[in-house]
């Protein structure tokens, strides 16, 4: 394409025009004019040398390229008018523009390196010219001082002037930009502009998956250095105490002062300045190299070194001064740098720091902030980096940029490892060798300056302990070279490259070949199988790269399932070291909608109709965008938790007791440098969830990293009979052994925590050599129900205080009052569906799933509900619903007694043979008779290859004139839908569409017809008839079926054995036209249980299961059971997309408490009964918020609630008590489902009971062992 007007020709538009008057990439350091200011670690701004910039300066922007004021960079220019702008600050949150999130496609055309925005507004490329003026302190004019100019960084590319005269040109949004103001700076006021430009060529470099903003995002300041000065510095610190420091001196063109050196000192932390604390001092004579250039090095070896990890980040000073050998006054500058000794190799196979093999608990982060954006401020870093180690991360990926350089000076400090990213990717572009900019020689340049820069500029820090050449960015050879450079440059460290692969694209399952341009093999969003391959592959191999995930368990709303099956693996094999989950933070903007609620805004809520969007692919972190810790995060905690307890006397997480011999455990330390010395271990026995007893474990000082301790005998059978309060409990008890690892108080020095902190924890169930029961008292005589069965539309139960109503048309519980109070506001009804979670919809479950959604809600009982029998003091109703249209049905019985209602239900699938009619929205197979091939969709192209039923052969048939679920007839319109291939974002779904005008390839015996393609769109819409070749009826698997165009051309839709697929007029070959439409089976519901709603005034809940958090069949490893309470309405979770959440597994009762009990009921007390209380209890959850509330529809995008922060709570509790329920998954939000052993089976049967029962104030009191009280009431249904 003919590149837009003004573009050609322009240095912003040019890969090959990096820079201009801009000053080599230096280590980042400041400079302070005496020694006392750099011991002492001064902040810049104590220095005489420095003059912040920062703060609010004029501001004028404009939507198009080079639009600024004409002469707005002279003095003398009136910017009077002009608006103002923060500086740091991004333009979009401060008033212009409007923010663009997309993840892999540009917001502009994808056509290198022209930009055209995909927008309404072709030519929308927003400047800003920025005017701020300020006076040079005149100390630095009266010393002869070099001056210069450091801007932190700017997106996307800069020209700055000062007094009207440019100082240059600069690209790259992650690095900062100094320019030389010597000469151009003059006494009294100075002005300087800036012209900056969104998007300039260098943006195809920087499509990482975060918002679009634009601006000046880090700090600005100018600052004053002697004529001759230090211009760069690097420091290397090894394992065994060799320092080494290399250094670079600016000399203006003058003669090499006399006697020149750097001088240096090296101290403890905390220590500066203390000449009997230092450790080290040494000079460095300095040597000219040629009029403008000086050199000095030197080394000294420091014994007994205390070394730096991320577990303790010992960490020294080295002050570094240049002057004159031998005389101490003679400073004329000195610089700081922090020092930690430590050694990084990759050695037969394995990652070391140290020597000792590290085990990488990691997390990618985006620089973000919920209210300043891309600007993120000091007291946030800390935050998140305390988060993340109290959430037993280790380490961080600078995803995908330099970030901040404060960043890395706080994670030297508190101890986190670093892999440091150049701000290089270009997944908007092709991946393919032929297309790639990475294999573009024009982008070379760009790259090699990319990858040069932040090195030079980070190489000092401790923390940082590998280099990264970038992401998706594809591969080729300027990866290679920026490889080869990095690898000569800094050999201390290894090269890691996601893309360092022969295939363009990342595979889930199977094995990439790995090119030669990285260290480290990273991959992206494997699954447990594929590292469980490669590490039973390479396990014994002293030569193969350490696997460590450069991303996984993308953590995309109520996600993170099958964390703990991902650590298993990697456990077992010492070759996987670990990897870094993505991401941390939710990238939410705090706005407000039009009715003034406050949420958290993503893609697609800024910029009106035609803006480019991802929508919420941004909302994928570990925690909110107010960094609250999300119960994912609580996942991510527990199962990386650097101790880890293991039953000597039990299997797995179950400890035997008997009467003679104690529980034992051992404890295993996973820290790589810790022991664990550091921690109180403490133990704490429960009963039916109520702790009885509890206890400390001996001090652990011995047992040293990845060690096992010594057996730790605790207790016989004998505690469990001395601790239970034998008169509050009715029944069965339940003996759980809780363990708790927290920090010592009194524990001090690099890399601590607070006291107290628990770091570790474990729970354990305990088997008592004789079980625990305790009789209930004799329950009084009952009064027998009496049944209304007059044949009206309900069926009426009285017992006592209870009276049940069951629906006769449906089957369901449609009232339930207790002491003359009703308490259902909505009937007890199946429920099959939960609402999508973020996962379900990258799996496309929302759609095969979807005969679902209102499954029990339209159940019909296939026969009436009648009383089945009469026992004391109870009545039991019988009915069977019909489930859908497939043929599942589900048995159920009411048994009502003055104790409430016993509901028991029995789960029938679909038979194994399928179900007997072919449901609009169901996945079915298409085989051509006459061929006997099933058509297969390959990206867009559609074929007849094979005979088998795969995943390229699934195609959905949908009637948009009817709701999913119900069945297709002859006649009807449909849509043929096929999954094309997916993205980092989404599943491509596309219609099969005869293609008007482009002929079909490949047909024999001189046929013609027109092409048909997978390139519809993905909306359901009717591009077929569907005809039985028997005629009228509902269509049935094994039907011979054909397909004619719905346009009235009468073409049919046709496939040949030689695989070619056309769309043939009607008559022309008809027989190769007739398919047998085939269903493998109907998709599973996504829970299996029961769904009500109360009426108002239910305010907290109590329940015994596990908590205190959600948990799910595949995340539950952070949940322990114990009885837990607190209200109603915490028991949501909002992600930032309403979805599924709050969901308890394994409960065996769960209380609904009235806020006020009133004298005919307190509360509703749910409780898993007969083998479901047996085995360990029934998922439940409850909200003051509508369940319906949380869902979305087929389409996301039409969702009702958006944003969490728009939901509004209300008086009446949804609640849900579930026999099963699937996991939320967590590979990927693009594809994959939950693994298949969290999946419920299409064929599984269930049998379970629940019991609702309404309970007294005086039967459950609110002082005293209520949770006791509430076991005994449970088991007393």
């Amino acid at each position: 394409m003919a590149p837009p007007p003004r573009q050609e020709g322009s240095e912003w538009f040019d890969p090959r025009a990096i820079c201009r008057g801009r000053e080599p990439a230096r280590a980042a350091f400041f400079a302070f004019e005496d020694k006392t200011l750099a011991l002492r670690g001064a902040e810049k701004r104590a220095s005489r040398r420095f003059l912040d910039l920062n703060g609010t300066w004029k501001f004028a922007w404009s939507p198009r390229a080079g639009e600024v004021p004409e002469g707005f960079p002279e003095p003398s220019f009136d910017d009077a008018a002009w608006g103002e702008m923060p500086v740091p600050g991004n333009w979009e949150l401060n008033g212009h523009g409007y923010p663009i999130y997309t993840n892999v496609i540009y917001n502009f055309h994808s056509d290198p390196p022209w930009i055209r925005f995909r927008g309404k507004d072709p030519d929308y490329n927003p400047t800003g010219a920025y005017r701020r003026s300020f006076d040079v302190p005149q100390e630095w004019l009266d010393q002869g001082l070099e001056v210069y100019l450091h801007i932190g960084a700017v997106c996307c590319g800069c020209r700055a002037w000062l007094n009207g005269t440019e100082l240059g040109f600069s690209t790259d949004s992650k690095l900062p930009t100094e320019f030389r103001l010597t000469g151009k700076v003059t006494p009294g006021r100075n002005v300087l502009a800036m012209e900056v430009l969104c998007w300039t060529a260098g943006a195809y470099l920087e499509d990482q998956d975060m918002w679009w903003l634009a601006g000046i995002t880090r700090d600005v300041y100018a600052y004053a250095r002697p004529t001759q000065h230090i211009r760069d510095v690097q420091v290397r610190a090894f394992a065994d105490g060799l320092l080494e420091v290399d250094a670079e001196l600016a000399t203006a063109g003058s003669a090499l002062l006399a006697g020149a050196a750097l001088h240096c000192e090296l101290y403890p932390r905390g220590q500066e300045g203390d000449a009997v604390a230092r450790v080290a001092a040494f000079d460095l004579p300095a040597a000219a190299r040629t009029a403008e250039v000086a050199v000095a090095s030197g080394s000294c070896r420091v014994e007994g070194v205390r070394l730096w990890s991320a577990e303790v980040p010992n960490l020294y000073t080295l002050v570094v001064s240049l002057g004159k050998s031998g005389e101490e006054g003679s400073v004329s500058e000195a610089l700081r740098v922090s020092v930690g000794f430590r050694t990084v190799e990759i050695r037969q196979g394995r990652l070391r720091l140290n020597g000792n093999e590290l085990t990488i608990k990691g997390v990618n982060r985006h620089e973000h902030d919920q209210k300043t954006g891309h600007v993120v401020g000091r007291e946030t870093m800390i935050q998140d980096i305390l988060l993340m180690k109290t959430h037993n991360f280790n380490a961080v990926r600078c995803a995908h940029y330099p970030n901040d350089p404060l960043w890395y000076e706080l994670c030297d400090e508190y101890g986190l490892y670093v892999v440091d990213e150049a701000n290089i990717e270009s997944h908007g572009v092709d991946f393919h060798w032929d297309k790639t900019l990475g294999n573009k020689p024009e982008w070379g340049a760009s790259h090699m300056a990319r990858v040069q820069r932040y090195v030079e500029r980070d190489k000092n820090h401790p923390s940082i302990i590998f280099w990264s050449l970038g992401n998706e960015a594809g591969n080729g050879i300027n990866h290679h070279r920026t490889y080869m450079w990095l690898k000569k440059r800094d050999p201390t460290r290894p090269v890691q490259y996601e893309h360092a692969r022969l295939e363009p694209t990342w595979a889930t399952n199977d094995m990439e070949t790995i090119d030669d341009n990285t260290d480290i093999f990273c991959p992206m969003y494997p699954s447990q199988a594929k590292l469980a391959k490669y590490g039973e592959k390479y396990e014994g191999s002293a030569s193969a790269l350490p696997l460590i995930m450069v991303e996984y368990a993308h953590a995309m709303g109520n996600t993170l399932g099958g964390f703990q099956e991902y650590w298993d693996v990697i456990y077992k094999y010492g070759v996987l070291q670990g990897g870094f989950i993505w991401d941390w933070v939710d990238q939410g903007i705090v706005a407000k909608t039009v009715d003034g609620k406050e949420i958290w805004a993503y893609g697609g809520d800024f910029g009106g109709e035609g803006t480019p969007s991802d929508h919420n692919f941004c909302i994928n972190g570990l925690v909110r965008p107010d960094r609250t810790p999300g119960p994912h995060c609580l996942e991510a905690k527990k199962v990386q938790q650097p101790v880890a307890f293991e039953s000597l006397t039990g299997e797995g997480k179950t400890l035997a007791l008997s009467r003679d011999a104690p529980v034992t455990i051992r404890l295993r330390n996973r820290y790589d440098f810790r022991s664990l010395a550091h921690l109180d271990f403490t133990w704490s026995l429960t009963a039916n969830g109520v702790e009885v007893k509890s206890g400390t474990l001996p001090s652990d000082s011995q047992t040293g990293p990845h060690a096992v301790s010594e057996p730790i005998s605790l207790f016989t059978d004998s505690v469990l009979h001395e601790s239970l309060p034998k008169e509050a409990v009715v029944g069965p008890v339940e003996w759980h052994l809780n363990f708790m690892a927290r920090w010592k108080g009194g524990v001090s020095g690099p890399g601590c925590l607070e006291a107290g902190h628990v770091e570790a924890e474990e729970q354990f169930v305990l088997t008592p050599a004789t079980p625990f029961a305790f009789s209930p008292p004799p329950r009084p005589q009952a009064s027998e129900p009496s049944v209304d069965d007059a044949g009206g539309a309900t069926l009426h139960v009285v017992a006592g205080r209870t009276v049940a109503t069951i629906d006769r048309a449906t089957g369901m519980l449609v009232g339930l009052a207790a002491g003359g109070e009703e308490l259902l506001a909505a009937p007890l009804q199946p429920n099959f569906w939960r609402p999508v979670t973020d996962n379900d919809y990258g799996a496309n479950l929302q759609k095969d799933m979807a005969f679902w959604r209102h499954a029990g809600r339209d159940a019909k009982a296939l026969r009436p509900p009648a009383v089945s029998s009469r026992g004391p003091g109870s009545v039991t109703v019988e009915t069977e619903l019909a489930i859908g249209l497939a043929g599942a049905k589900l048995a159920l019985s009411y048994e009502i007694s003055e104790r409430g209602v016993l509901v028991a239900a029995k789960w029938k699938p679909v038979s194994a043979q399928g179900p007997s009619v072919v449901l609009s929205g169901g996945v079915a197979f298409l085989r051509a008779m006459e061929a006997n091939r099933h058509i297969d969709v390959e990206g867009p192209k559609l074929r007849a290859r094979w005979k088998d039923q795969g995943d390229w052969q699934r195609l959905t048939i949908s009637d948009p004139t009817t709701s999913a679920g119900q069945p297709l007839r002859h006649g009807a319109s449909i849509a043929l839908q096929a999954v094309t291939g997916k993205t980092e974002a989404e599943l491509l779904v596309h219609g099969l569409v005869p293609v008007p005008g482009k002929a079909a390839e490949e047909l024999p015996g001189g046929l013609s017809g027109l092409a048909v393609e997978a390139t519809g769109s993905p909306a359901e819409r009717p591009v077929w008839k569907l005809h039985r070749a028997a005629g009228d009826g509902e269509v049935a698997p094994g039907d011979e079926i054909f397909f004619e165009a719905a346009d009235g051309s009468g073409r049919r839709l046709a496939a040949f054995e030689g695989g070619a697929v056309a769309a043939l007029e009607r008559g022309v070959k008809d027989a190769a036209s007739i398919f047998v439409l085939e269903v493998k089976g109907q998709a599973p519901p996504a829970r299996i249980g029961f769904r009500g709603t109360l009426k108002g005034g239910f305010e907290n809940v109590e329940w015994f299961g596990r908590g205190p958090h959600e948990s799910y069949c595949d995340r539950f490893a952070s949940a322990r059971v114990g009885c837990f309470e607190g209200t109603i309405l915490e028991q949501t979770f909002k992600y930032v997309r309403p979805q599924e959440n709050g969901n308890k597994m394994d409960t065996r009762w769960m209380a609904l408490k009235r806020g006020s009990p009133s004298s005919g009921c307190a509360g509703l007390l749910i409780a898993a009964s007969g083998s479901s209380a047996t085995a360990g209890g029934l998922s439940m959850q409850c909200h003051r918020y509508a369940l319906d509330d949380f869902d979305g529809p087929e389409d996301k995008l039409k969702q009702r609630f958006k944003h969490s922060g728009e939901l509004e709570s209300r008086a009446e509790t949804d609640f849900c008590v579930d026999a099963a329920q699937m996991g939320v998954g967590g590979i990927d939000s693009w594809g994959n489902k939950p693994l298949p052993q969290h999946m419920l089976a299409a064929d599984r049967h269930l049998d379970w009971s629940f019991m609702l029962r309404p309970y007294t104030a005086e039967e459950v009191p609110e002082q005293g062992a209520a949770s006791f009280k509430f076991s005994a009431l449970a088991h007393l249904c």
